[in-house]
């Protein structure tokens, strides 16, 4: 019994340390938290693909970085739960910013020839997510705007996009992550907006 509490006590602490870590920016604990992050690939790969897998594991260990760094873990205790949490937030946010970004394929170059067979009701509301996501992405920084629209929209290689827009793959995976972040941000707001009009 002694034992088991010795290694309540011993897994606690070292919870507690490794969140201390995260929080200075030690690069021992980025290292060690980039390694419980890249514990959730399966669920990743099962959720999203295993494409670019290196890619989203690097998107969820920044964003439970930055998120321990401002505070947001009360508890060091809860760190696997709540790296679990932001996991299954990112990739279910994945899920419905794939699916917005796929169906407005096109409408960024201004090609949406109206289709007399499709319902008006549907058409109009297909218009008018189309003119949010243009909108959010007029906002948006050029080069953030771009590899949306290549990535995403244009299912460019990342290697050609890295060639054609002069990045590293390790500047790519930062912009991408910064620029998703920034869609997410800006398209909430412009819903929530769009949503108070209605």
């Amino acid at each position: 019994m002694q034992h088991a509490n010795t290694l309540t006590l011993s897994t606690t602490t070292s919870y507690a340390d490794l969140v201390t870590r995260i929080q200075e920016r030690h690069p021992s604990g980025m290292e060690e938290l980039y390694g419980l992050a890249r514990n959730f690939s399966f669920f990743l790969i099962r959720q999203l693909g295993s494409e670019d897998l290196t890619d989203k594991v690097h998107d969820v260990f920044v964003t439970v970085a930055q998120a321990i760094a401002s505070g947001k873990l009360r508890d060091p205790e809860r760190l696997i739960p709540f790296l679990t949490t932001v996991t299954r937030y990112y990739t279910y946010g994945q899920i419905e910013r794939r699916g917005l970004l796929r169906r407005c394929a096109g409408s960024l170059e201004g090609i949406n020839p109206p289709d007399p067979r499709v319902n008006l009701e549907q058409s109009a509301c297909q218009q008018q997510r189309m003119h949010i996501v243009n909108e959010v992405l007029a906002r948006m920084p050029r080069r953030d705007r771009d590899i949306l629209r290549r990535f995403y929209l244009e299912e460019q290689p990342k290697e050609q996009i890295c060639r054609e827009m002069k990045l590293t793959a390790n500047q790519f995976r930062l912009l991408k992550s910064k620029a998703k972040l920034a869609f997410t941000r800006l398209g909430t707001r412009r819903l929530k907006r769009h949503r108070l009009a209605a």
